[in-house]
């Protein structure tokens, strides 16, 4: 008998440190719809969150338990609320930069552009450079690449650098050129080109590997500026509901500058860092150094590296097996060899790392699939969770290698739909089937860690998700949808910026859905974007971003 009791007195201690332990919550969330991206997709009405974790999930009624003196408690009011948002390629360098130079997105010719760059003229010294980014010629009437000389006339003592929205090729002014000491006989870099006029003279465009002559000639900002820069990133993307970013590609010092932030509390986001590549044979050393896991309490994570193999289709620098359709001479430029490729991906396979190649074209990608297969047949790995940047253009017969080998295609959604008008054209009917295949990924067994690569892109998750339930544009073209049987599912479109991002990244039992103990990371928007009409997601937006247990954002 005194056994007995002994046991349901455990019994009841237990319960009830335990039930102590977990409360009462220092913040709860309650009165709404909580999609919380678990494997069955359940739909809750509470969260309780104690310190930087979630404590409970479940219902209003059960939550109240968990509610002291000292207890946040938002009323939710039947607003929707999903798992921190998660872009999952990124570049929060050139976004922090973007936020203070010029910005030509959604600019329709060039001639805005150049008077764009005359105004700045107006309030900058003679000699400082002029920096601007997000011209596309295809918004434009006139969709050849631009010339310099009517951009010079209003610039002639201030070097203007100009990068078009892909980042993968840029417009210099007749100083900029100057200073970088280029003429028309400049050759050619490899993996690069400079463009040229019919007389053989300079037209200032600059793509891809080309575009270091004159990158290279612009003062790097000081430590302070890139600190602040970044800084100002990451309040921007806490304003739209991102509570984490795979930077994509970025030096030690980059890092450096993460720690700093971490550090001093002035970083609210979470950061999984894709290094570049150090131009170093010596892969396994520099991995080991540079390999970090949890910094700052899963704030700062490096265990990625980011390599390009080609350009990008709009500037006709993506590789592709056959020329493009609309420029029979070119098939495009591989950036980076296959040897490379292979080389660092073994070196990634021994030290623990994942090895993330940029690939658009589809001999990009089949070369990239090549490299990785190779490696794997040497080092291998069940888990490497090695990831294609963009997969755009894919040959058909690729898509199961994919699958067969692990590989995660990291796509982002609204690329589609920025490039659907013109995409066709350079590819042709047949190539063009295997273009932005979500579907055709996901069918594979596949997940598909969803991003915006901004600022190439728009910042804001919400147009993400919106291209990929509908492959339209803001004005709900084309009908239907651009190649619909391609569309995500709601479902699908959250996972992929939610537990789909947080797999890509090693991290998916600590981030990507809204599970007790995990990391409590959670946005409130103001629809409900599972079942909203599509239009009314691209107005959504977040009534609090939740970080870390801190709401960290809470809008108007």
């Amino acid at each position: 008998m005194r056994f007995v009791c002994w046991i349901f007195l455990s019994i009841f201690l237990g319960t009830f440190m335990s039930s102590c332990a977990r409360g009462p919550a220092d913040l709860v969330l309650k009165g709404g719809k909580i999609a919380t991206v678990d494997d069955d997709f359940s739909i809750a009405e509470a969260v309780a969150i104690k310190g930087d974790k979630f404590i409970f999930v479940g219902s209003n009624l059960d939550v109240e338990s968990l509610i002291g003196a000292e207890t946040e408690v938002i009323e939710l009011d039947g607003k929707l609320a999903v798992p921190g948002l998660i872009d999952a390629h990124a570049h929060m360098p050139s976004f922090g930069a973007s936020l203070e130079n010029l910005n030509f997105a959604g600019t329709t010719s060039y001639q805005q552009i150049i008077d764009i760059v005359a105004e700045k003229v107006k309030t900058v010294n003679e000699g400082e450079w002029i920096l601007g980014r997000g011209w596309d010629q295809n918004d434009w009437r006139d969709k050849r690449f631009p010339v310099h000389d009517a951009l010079s006339r209003v610039s002639p003592n201030n070097p203007v650098w100009l990068t078009r929205i892909d980042g993968h090729a840029a417009l210099a002014n007749a100083k900029a050129m100057e200073i970088a000491g280029i003429t028309a006989n400049t050759p050619d870099p490899e993996g690069g080109k400079i463009h040229h006029k019919a007389d053989g003279s300079l037209t200032g465009v600059f793509v891809d590997n080309a575009m270091n002559l004159v990158e290279s000639k612009i003062p790097p900002l000081s430590t302070l500026r890139r600190r602040e820069t970044l800084e100002n990133a990451s309040k921007a993307c806490l304003a739209v509901g991102l509570t984490g970013v795979h930077d994509a590609g970025v030096d030690t010092e980059i890092i450096d500058d993460y720690k700093y932030l971490i550090d001093n509390d002035m970083l609210d986001v979470r950061i999984y860092a894709m290094i570049s590549d150090p131009g170093t044979d010596e892969h396994v050393t520099f991995f080991k150094q540079n390999k970090l896991l949890n910094y700052g309490n899963h704030f700062l994570s490096v265990r990625s590296i980011k390599l390009l193999i080609d350009g990008a289709l709009g500037s006709r620098g993506a590789a592709l097996l056959e020329p493009y359709s609309d420029n029979p001479d070119n098939a495009g430029l591989l950036t980076t060899s296959y040897e490379r490729v292979e080389q660092v991906a073994k070196a990634a396979l021994e030290a623990g790392f994942q090895i993330n190649t940029h690939a658009i074209g589809d001999r990009a990608n089949m070369l990239v699939l090549d490299a990785y297969e190779a490696a794997l047949k040497e080092h291998p790995n069940p888990d490497h969770r090695f990831r294609i940047e963009h997969s755009q253009i894919v040959s058909l017969d690729d898509i199961p290698r994919f699958a067969e080998l692990g590989v995660l295609p990291s796509m982002q959604p609204t690329h589609a739909t920025s490039d659907m008008y013109w995409a066709e054209d350079r590819v042709g009917p047949e190539r063009i089937k295997g273009a932005y295949v979500w579907q055709d990924f996901i069918r594979a067994g596949l997940k598909i860690p969803c991003g915006s690569d901004f600022p190439v892109e728009s910042v804001n998750p919400m147009l993400g998700i919106y291209a990929a339930v509908t492959r339209q544009d803001a004005e709900k073209l084309p009908e239907g949808g651009w190649m619909p049987e391609q569309r995500m599912t709601r479902e699908q479109a959250l996972r992929g910026f939610t537990i789909w991002a947080a797999y890509g990244a090693f991290q998916e039992k600590i981030l990507g859905s809204i599970e007790v103990g995990k990391l409590a990371d959670i946005v409130v928007l103001s629809s409900d974007i599972l079942t909203a009409p599509p239009k009314e997601i691209l107005s959504t937006v977040p009534l609090y971003t939740i970080v870390s247990g801190k709401v960290r954002y809470r809008g108007q």
